[in-house]
This record gives structure tokens, C-alpha cells and sequence, in this order.
């Protein structure tokens, strides 16, 4: 079912992702730190996006996406891009989706649903991998995916240049 490298070395995954097995996820890149997992889910890999205005030195953010914090920007540059908030990270056909994880100290990581139901992310300065779920990467470190947010695949081409 998987198409390209092996898992993140077990050293790698350390306790960050406690539910990251070898059977669940694999690498899809080289290790970057040219983008993040916002700009990622995005669908950018030119640039590392984080909310704030300023956003923080070495990141990017558009100044017309606002919102009351981080977790409200993240949402709100997804709405922006034609998503709505939706109820899980169920496949259905037709749509993408993104999850927003957040733990204690706020938001931490975004991942894109592929058209097969598996799901990507761009792990920090790690690699991009494929992974099973959503759920596969919750714990302390990226916290819990608290907002799903889709979109029709036929907007794909409608994203907005930031």
C-alpha cells in the first residue's frame, strides 16, 4: 500500500509521537526546514508559515488572516483557502481535509487528508510522511487534532497566493 521509503527510525521518533509505528506511517521526503506542517497542509513547500502579527522571525503569515489567537488564524487562513469546520477526519469522497492539533500550550501541527483517506504531514525539521490517521501523531508533543476542516477537491485550483 505504500508506495515510496521505510518508517522514521525508531531513534528519530523518540516520545514525540508515542502512537507512530512502523506499520502506520512512511517517509515521503528529505529532511527540510525550508517549510513547516501549516505551510505544508497548505500546500506550500517554499516557505514556514505560523500565525502572528509579526508572525515569529523566520516565518510567514498573510496579513489579511486574523484572528483572536494562533488556533483562530490557523482556522481562519484555512477558511480563507474555501474550508469549513467539519465533525471528523472521516474520509468522504469528493473532499480534503486538514487537522489542527492543539495541546496545552496551544496550536502545534496541521495535516492535509490525501485523496485516499491516508493523511500527510511535515514533521518539523523531519521529513514529510504519509500516515494511516490523524491520530497516529496525538500526544503531548503535537497535542490532539481539535479541528477538522474540509473542502471540495475541485477548489484545489482555487487557492488564494499568500
Amino acid at each position: 500500500m505504500w508506495p515510496l521509503k521505510a518508517p522514521i527510525p525508531h531513534a528519530d521518533r523518540h516520545a514525540d509521537w508515542p502512537e507512530l509505528t512502523d506499520h502506520n506511517h512512511l517517509v515521503e521526503s528529505a529532511r527540510t526546514r525550508t517549510y513547516n506542517c501549516i505551510a505544508w497542509a497548505y500546500g506550500l513547500s517554499d516557505r514556514r508559515l505560523w500565525p502572528g502579527n509579526p508572525p515569529p522571525p523566520g516565518y510567514t503569515w498573510p496579513g489579511d488572516v486574523t484572528g483572536a489567537d494562533e488556533f483562530d488564524m490557523l482556522k481562519s487562513l484555512y477558511v480563507k483557502d474555501g474550508y469549513s469546520e467539519c465533525d471528523g477526519g472521516a474520509r468522504e469522497e469528493g473532499y480534503e481535509k486538514v487537522a489542527i492539533y492543539v495541546n496545552a500550550n496551544g496550536p502545534q501541527h496541521a495535516a492535509l487528508q490525501l485523496e485516499s483517506g491516508q493523511w500527510t504531514s511535515k514533521l518539523g525539521g523531519l521529513e514529510d510522511i504519509h500516515h494511516n490517521t490523524a491520530e497516529v501523531l496525538q500526544g503531548d508533543f503535537y497535542g490532539y487534532p481539535t479541528a477538522f476542516l474540509k473542502r471540495r477537491r475541485d477548489q484545489e485550483e482555487a487557492r488564494p497566493q499568500i
